[in-house]
């Protein structure tokens, strides 16, 4: 007879380390199955999983993966189902942001599904402090959305007590625990096995998913998060609901990482975050005990907002945009040689990879490029084939 089986449900409220422990869990399914702990699907985020298997109405938005669920539920939940009977585990572990604004009912469904796989079924949540996690939520709008003054002045609530009583309804109120992100995030690379250890995941299990140092800084200095906000204002991410041709993809990554201030909010705006977020706060003292935020208005500590651009900031902006110019000429050339060599101009398409190697000799593409031609194949791999000649 199996041991008995437990779900944990990680409810991702945003801006609370809810990728950053998805992508350790994601990273590690592997070593986690053989150790008795599925992490299912195909993405590191369930949310496009979970959306697309249980909300009964999905808005209309760009193709996600969530679009190859629910296009076939039926199908989709028996591969799923298939792949949980098909190992032997003890716990599975899920973790999505929309799980946020899953309905009841639609919580309820999940919970149905859930129960043919355990036995018991473990909520999680994540709080923070509100002031500090509305600065967070701004800075992230700022990447895709033009209203700067809006999201400057006007802070998003956190709605714990909403999310959590729905989650608390369906599952029941011993089902639910609430943890502190600032106690997870005290060793940032130890976030994602201190997450483990707070759900009672063995630390063998932790040990998986600890994060590594070195990862891609992708957060927004105060100078990089007003002025992609700015550019944003001009050209929009979306217009007429679809992706706005005029962007590239490469907006965020051009100021991600960029040096400069801490982003911050307002005073005004963060004492406005402190005020509205008063319910919540009296919620989980009353419920669970966590006391950390129920300070008053008078102990926020003040902003560190400005609109002064720093000779650090202005210095890496022109490095950067230099670095994606390279990037850019680079890819023109290389497809300016292929497009060359494809009509039969060798020499043509030589020209472009000789410029190229001379212009940016420590490029990857261009190296690969130059390699295959010294090996006598084009870009794509296929020898080069020589233009026929007129009889």
């Amino acid at each position: 007879m199996r041991a008995k089986r437990q779900a944990i449900v990680h409810i991702g409220h945003k801006k609370t380390g809810t990728t950053f422990i998805q992508n350790q869990f994601f990273a590690a399914r592997h070593d986690l199955r053989d150790a008795g702990v599925i992490y299912p699907f195909a993405e590191p985020n369930h949310s496009f999983a979970l959306s697309g298997l249980f909300r009964s109405a999905l808005m209309d938005r760009a193709p996600t993966p969530r679009d190859a669920y629910a296009a076939d539920r039926e199908g989709a939940r028996a591969a799923v189902d298939a792949d949980l009977r098909s190992v032997d585990w003890h716990t599975m572990v899920l973790s999505a942001e929309a799980l946020t604004q899953f309905s009841r009912n639609e919580l309820e469904a999940l919970q149905a599904w859930l129960l043919d796989h355990v036995e018991t079924i473990r909520i999680v949540f994540v709080v923070r402090d509100p002031v500090e996690w509305a600065a967070s939520v701004a800075q992230q709008h700022l990447k895709t959305n033009g209203e700067v003054e809006a999201l400057l002045h006007k802070p998003e609530t956190p709605r714990w007590a909403n999310i959590i009583t729905r989650c608390r309804d369906v599952f029941g109120a011993q089902a639910v625990t609430v943890l502190e992100y600032e106690r997870l995030a005290a060793e940032r690379e130890q976030f994602s096995a201190r997450f483990a250890l707070a759900v009672d995941l063995p630390a063998s299990v932790a040990d998986l998913v600890q994060g590594r140092e070195g990862g891609a800084n992708e957060s927004l200095s105060m100078e990089a998060a007003l002025m992609l906000g700015r550019f944003n204002a001009r050209v929009p991410e979306r217009v007429g609901g679809r992706r706005n041709p005029a962007r590239s993809g490469m907006e965020t990554r051009a100021f991600a990482g960029l040096p400069g201030e801490k982003f911050d909010l307002p005073q005004d705006a963060r004492l406005l975050a402190h005020a509205q977020s008063r319910d919540d706060v009296a919620f989980v003292a009353r419920e669970f005990g966590i006391t950390r935020y129920s300070y008053p208005a008078a102990d926020v500590a003040p902003s560190r907002y400005t609109e002064a651009v720093s000779p650090a900031f202005l210095s890496a902006v022109a490095n950067r945009l230099v670095a994606l110019q390279g990037e850019a000429m680079t890819g023109r050339l290389l497809v300016d040689a292929e497009r060359m060599r494809g009509d039969g101009d060798e020499a043509g398409a030589a020209a472009a990879l000789n410029t190229a190697a001379a212009r940016f000799p420590n490029d990857e593409r261009v190296k690969r490029a130059v390699a295959m031609q010294r090996s006598g194949k084009g870009q794509g791999g296929e020898p080069a084939q020589e233009k026929p000649k007129d009889a």
